[in-house]
């Protein structure tokens, strides 16, 4: 516990009021330290009056009555704001169960409502609120956690994600993030918002190291934070009245009071954490898995069921001899998939029947293309068949990468395979203008794009089924009487974006026994803060939103609401640690590099950790959270290159720049080591070795 000349100014003021806040008495140094003075400087202080910053105005708003007395001024909370720091901002901290609310038509009988007062809006006034479109039972597993002190705070106070994430665990950090079923301290690290420099603009940000568990109640709590001027912060005025009990007939801080002193005080005492050393506590509840998976797991279920009955159609288009330097046969065509969209359109809603359940709204035909490089197209009989990879593109890309010379067509041909894609669609190259739009018209619905991505799925796993069925049968891709591909070797490989939804695609699909993730991380409200890949959709946002930090984390926060139905964050522990029905003995390649400025490493290893994914040694870069493993593995392993960077970007919560952007997402792919330890795993009885002579780098 912190000496008393150290401790928030409430600690001065709980020792007054000992007999009204608990039974445990305080004690003071004199009786001096009641008076508004600072015991450590001795200066005269005054309480913080500071306006709220929410984006929506509440000076005309009613405020609930407030009929407290005594040491503090009195708590008027403009009706529907976050009663705790009300005075700093109406929704902040978020997230926070004050905006939980009972509904028993929600998987786990609670509703997130999120007031019109708290919501952030645009330049224009518009609430910004994603939970119109996808209500949320609880909130994500892993967000930034937010908070925001008016005089900002001394970044020295914090345990960042460069220090030992084991810090995190003791009552002595600044920071606390607390199981509260279990009392276990959860590893986190916490850092300010670097994309603007005004400490009074500055959000706290606290982020886990690993996923919560869902429906499961977290408690975090902060103490001993210096604003950035060096003085020592006090506890917003309702969080102070809470913590003093200074809530006789309050009708928001009463009520929220006796739940503080049942749920929230005593998980945090046993911790070693005196309510008399917090400058602000709260607590928030995950949502349910069935909310996150429920509309993806029907579709699952149905589409497998389907093509099971009746594999998909395929129609043949066009087939291209001699395409390119790489590619002797290039076939386009279609494949008939169950559509689960009110219309095959972007931006398209999933359809569902009465009772709000995702159903079949008849069939759709999807395009694919399929590529034979030279090496896997044979001149005489007797020939190998090839092993086939289903690609995976990149961010709002297209199934033409598989063409790109610039890695897919050379590689193809190098390793002999036979690739095969679909597009993702909802962030295929033909949704971005409709997403942009949507941005412009409506920001709450931005992420409405997640709907048309679980038709992807669909597309994807139809794909699978149609390489190992129907398509086998096309007479182009039969030569001297034998398949040029073998049925039984077909596996995924994704890069970026085809990474990142490659975790979550293989944890449901039934067939792929292997598969190489490269250069992926997870969740997307954490990529997205550092990847120069959103650089452009950043500037889209902010021509809605603007230019204002704080609301700019708000939106980022919210969007991982509706980003959990599609996110791999959701479904990482069922990739290998708690598979689904049906899924194979599974094995999965991960590849990444350091300084990747698209796809931020501390997105990479969040998701080797959820994922339990060990680290292949020798390796450049630790992993906190997971195991070593040496090679042979025959199993599943993350291997990470060393590119030797002078610099290394997003290691602060703000977008690369221009001059910080570098070539490490790209050459991941291109390390010859890289793709001989994917020549050696994707192969029957394959294993996954290490090709590096000490840990991987450029030579």
């Amino acid at each position: 516990m912190m000496d008393c000349t150290c401790k928030p100014r409430l600690s001065l003021l709980l020792a007054l009021a000992a007999p009204l806040a608990c039974a445990q008495p305080y004690t003071t140094t004199s009786e001096t330290d009641a008076t508004d003075t600072d015991a450590s400087t001795g200066e005269e202080t005054t309480e913080t009056t500071a306006g709220p910053t929410s984006d929506s105005e509440t000076s005309d708003t009613d405020t609930d009555t407030d009929t407290t007395g005594g040491l503090l001024p009195p708590a008027d909370i403009p009706e529907g704001c976050n009663p705790v720091a009300y005075q700093i901002d109406c929704m902040l901290p978020y997230p926070s169960d004050v905006f939980l609310v009972p509904d028993g038509t929600s998987p786990s009988g609670m509703r997130v409502e999120l007031t019109e007062i708290a919501e952030p809006t645009t330049e224009d006034g518009d609430s910004i609120n994603p939970m119109v479109h996808h209500p949320a039972d609880g909130f994500p597993g892993h967000m930034p956690i937010l908070a925001l002190l008016p005089m900002g705070v001394d970044k020295d106070d914090l345990l960042f994600h460069t220090d030992n994430p084991e810090l995190s665990l003791g009552p002595d950090n600044t920071t606390t993030l607390l199981d509260a079923e279990t009392g276990e301290p959860v590893p986190h690290w916490a850092e300010l918002d670097a994309m603007t420099s005004d400490p009074s603009r500055q959000v706290l940000l606290v982020r886990s190291y690993v996923p919560l568990e869902p429906e499961r109640r977290y408690i975090v709590a902060l103490h001993g934070l210096h604003d950035a001027s060096g003085g020592l912060i006090e506890p917003p005025l309702g969080f102070a009245h809470v913590a003093l009990g200074e809530v006789e007939d309050h009708p928001v801080l009463a009520p929220l009071a006796a739940r503080y002193e049942d749920e929230v005080f005593p998980p945090l005492e046993s911790f070693g954490l005196a309510r008399d050393e917090l400058q602000l506590a709260w607590d928030f509840t995950v949502s349910s898995e069935q909310r996150n998976m429920q509309d993806m797991l029907s579709i699952r279920d149905h589409v497998l069921a389907a093509i099971d009955q009746v594999p998909p159609a395929v129609t043949i288009d066009k087939v291209i001899y001699d395409h390119n330097d790489h590619i002797a046969m290039r076939v386009e065509g279609k494949i008939e998939v169950p559509l689960y969209l009110e219309e095959d359109k972007p931006m398209a809603r999933l359809w569902r029947n009465g009772s709000g359940k995702v159903v079949a709204n008849g069939t759709h035909k999807v395009e694919f293309t399929l590529q034979v490089p030279y090496s896997a197209f044979p001149d005489a009989p007797g020939f190998t068949p090839a092993r086939l990879l289903q690609y995976g593109h990149g961010f709002f890309g297209s199934r033409e990468e598989i063409n790109y010379g610039s890695f897919m067509r050379g590689f193809s041909d190098e390793q002999r395979y036979i690739t095969a894609a679909v597009d993702w669609v909802g962030m295929a190259e033909e949704d971005q203008i409709e997403v942009v739009k949507t941005i412009n018209t409506d920001p709450s619905a931005m992420f409405t794009f997640t709907d048309r991505l679980h038709q992807s799925f669909a597309n994807q796993l139809a794909l699978t089924v149609a390489l190992k069925t129907t398509m086998a049968k096309v007479p182009e891709l039969t030569m001297f009487g034998q398949l040029l591909y073998d049925v039984d070797q077909v596996y995924w490989y994704g890069i970026s974006q085809g990474s990142i939804f490659g975790v979550t695609l293989m944890s449901l699909s039934p067939e792929f026994e292997r598969g190489v993730l490269g250069v992926g991380g997870a969740p997307y409200s954490l990529m997205m803060t550092r990847s120069a890949t959103f650089s452009d959709l950043f500037e889209i946002a902010k021509a809605a939103i603007g230019d204002d930090p704080i609301a700019i984390q708000k939106f980022i926060a919210l969007s991982q609401h509706t980003l959990d139905f599609v996110d791999p964050i959701t479904y990482a522990r069922h990739l290998i640690r708690e598979p689904l029905p049906m899924s194979p003995d599974r094995k999965v390649l991960f590849q990444f590099g350091i300084g990747d400025h698209s796809v931020n490493n501390l997105a990479s290893d969040v998701l080797a950790r959820a994922a339990g994914t060990p680290v292949l040694q020798p390796s450049p870069w630790e992993i906190y959270g997971t195991e070593k493993v040496n090679a042979p593995v025959d199993d599943t392993a993350v291997t990470v290159i060393d590119f030797m960077l002078d610099f290394i970007p997003g290691i602060d919560a703000k977008l690369p720049t221009e001059d910080e952007k570098n070539d490490v997402h790209e050459s991941v792919r291109h390390n010859p080591g890289a793709k001989m330890q994917i020549d050696a795993f994707l192969r029957p009885g394959g294993v996954i070795e290490h090709f590096c002579d000490g840990p991987c780098d450029p030579d």
